[in-house]
């Protein structure tokens, strides 16, 4: 008998195997694992201790409350678990990341670079990349959960070789609002574009401007320098319940493959689809088909 998957629960964080609370890792509390994406800022669990700690959290009595109870304890940055930090990198301003000039500063660093956590990791689906650690919509975009809370979107390897060889994106201004659903960003090419779905519901902090002058990045590196859109969540534990996951995504694109291939197949070449390496330009390999009755019909 075939046991179904159990979805996975709580919030993954893209290549983060280090799930202790700093409040763990500072010996205040006993076993406490982040469900938050390390975004202590806006962690009920972070302000509820500051709060008990001291009502005066934010001003110079928080930092001398700290030291007494921290003590000589491993005071770790909370970056270094991810390897946003050096290993050997202390808390200097103990665990108060609100006001912490290196927590910024790195945070200023997450938004423009896509590497700072590492590559991902690949599964695959009908010859299909899908990575580990990403949640998939079912409108192809992609969402990646990085340390801090902040999501990186973009379009899958599927989408990707759907649309081929774009020629422009239309991007979304900072601080632009959307919600589920919502048209995010919009691919162009030949004079037709396709508006690509929210995977989750938040606010634009950061846009891809690379992709302006080298639309073809995502064809090349989909799920890494081809990012479109970084965005702070605002509902993400509530979002993330209506996406796939591990290999919930990779059942789903191979069923988005096999879709594609019924729509194609009385082309002899259409196999090509499906199984082994998939064409690089599924659209421009059956114009025929019509971009709103190929691209329209997945995105």
């Amino acid at each position: 008998m075939a046991v179904k998957e159990k979805k996975k629960s709580g919030v993954t964080v893209f290549n983060l195997a280090d799930k202790e609370c700093v409040w763990m890792r500072a010996r205040i509390v006993g076993v406490k694992y982040c469900d938050n994406a390390f975004d202590c800022t806006s962690c009920t669990f972070d302000k509820a201790m500051t709060r008990k700690m001291s009502k005066d959290s934010r001003d110079a009595k928080w930092n001398t409350k700290m030291s007494k109870m921290l003590g000589s304890n491993d005071l770790r940055c909370r970056h270094a678990a991810t390897g946003g930090a050096p290993p050997s990198k202390k808390c200097a301003n103990s665990y108060d990341c609100a006001r912490c000039p290196y927590d910024q500063m790195l945070d200023d660093m997450i938004q423009t670079d896509h590497t700072l956590f590492g590559p991902p990791q690949y599964m695959n689906a009908h010859g299909y990349l899908v990575p580990r650690d990403y949640y998939i919509h079912k409108g192809h975009g992609w969402a990646r959960v990085e340390y801090g809370g902040r999501i990186r979107i973009g379009l899958d390897d599927f989408g990707n070789r759907l649309v081929g060889r774009l020629d422009g994106f239309r991007l979304p201004s900072l601080g632009t609002r959307f919600k589920v659903e919502d048209e995010s960003f919009i691919a162009e090419r030949e004079g037709h574009e396709v508006g690509i779905r929210a995977p989750l519901t938040g606010v634009v902090t950061a846009v891809n401007h690379k992709l302006l002058d080298h639309p073809d990045s995502p064809n090349a590196d989909p799920y890494g320098s081809g990012w479109v859109m970084l965005i702070d969540p605002m509902e993400l534990k509530h979002d993330l319940e209506g996406l796939a996951f591990g290999l919930e995504s990779v059942k789903f694109i191979e069923a988005e493959a096999e879709r594609l291939l019924s729509m194609i197949t009385d082309d002899p070449s259409a196999a090509a689809a499906l199984g082994g390496e998939p064409i690089k330009d599924v659209y421009g390999a059956f114009r025929d088909v019509g971009w709103d009755g190929l691209v329209k019909k997945f995105l």
